[in-house]
């Protein structure tokens, strides 16, 4: 797994390439984690180069939505592969996070207050 970030009208884009598993999660909690403050309340996840996302990787993604949302902020995903679209469905996790084809897309719905 790897991960880039990069800063796009006022949000960070974290790029996840790779599984989000139990042998990465660690690493990509040491990443992400420490990237929310209260001067960045907005950022978007690109899962486009994501292709496995585990139980212990939805765990990371509803702890830094958790934090932002202590802050007034979001967390956007973007670019989810159909298998972790379904995945996202069957265990509900859908109902916590707006999802983008983009990230474009998901930067202009941040700007626009989603």
């Amino acid at each position: 797994m790897d991960i880039k970030t990069r800063t796009k009208d006022g949000s960070t884009i974290i790029e996840i390439i790779g599984s989000l598993d139990g042998n990465t999660v660690n690493e990509a909690q040491e990443i992400i984690l420490p990237l929310i403050s209260s001067s960045n309340v907005s950022m978007v996840l690109d899962m486009k180069e994501c292709g496995y996302v585990s139980s212990a990787g939805l765990r990371l993604l509803l702890m830094a939505a958790k934090q932002l949302s202590v802050q007034n902020g979001v967390l956007v995903l973007s670019g989810l592969s159909d298998e972790i679209q379904d995945v996202m469905e069957m265990t509900g996790f859908n109902n916590f996070f707006k999802t983008f084809d983009s990230v474009d897309s998901a930067l202009d719905a941040l700007r626009k207050g989603v």
